[in-house]
């Protein structure tokens, strides 16, 4: 098995942005588009100062990039994010059939081993 060599504070930054529902529900609006600070504030029934907290935490996990043109805040997704988070998750993907089959298939191994 190859083991991600992403630094352990960038994956607990990513999952713990992830592990908030609001934060999963922008995630999800801006995989298909980007939106205005205030357009994902509306959206989500959240309020700007709570918006802004929650966009930090995306952005400080490499979830989300924001620009600033005017008075007004851009974000859009990072692809770059959540590739890591799937590189990392990908790494525990067997080829050997279902969790049960794998289980069974290793408690077999170590009967015969004895």
């Amino acid at each position: 098995m190859s083991h991600t060599t992403i630094p352990s504070a960038q994956l607990d930054a990513i999952f713990t942005a992830l592990a908030h529902t609001k934060r999963r529900g922008m995630i999800m609006t801006l995989s298909f588009r980007p939106a205005t600070v205030s357009q994902l504030a509306s959206e989500h029934g959240i309020s700007l100062p709570a918006i802004h907290k929650h966009i930090r935490v995306l952005e400080e996990a490499g979830l989300i990039l924001r620009k600033k043109v005017g008075r007004t805040n851009f974000v859009t997704l990072s692809r770059k994010g959540l590739g890591e988070a799937k590189h990392w998750m990908i790494q525990f993907h067997t080829e050997w059939g279902t969790d049960k089959e794998t289980l069974e298939n290793y408690i077999s191994a170590l009967t015969h081993a004895k």
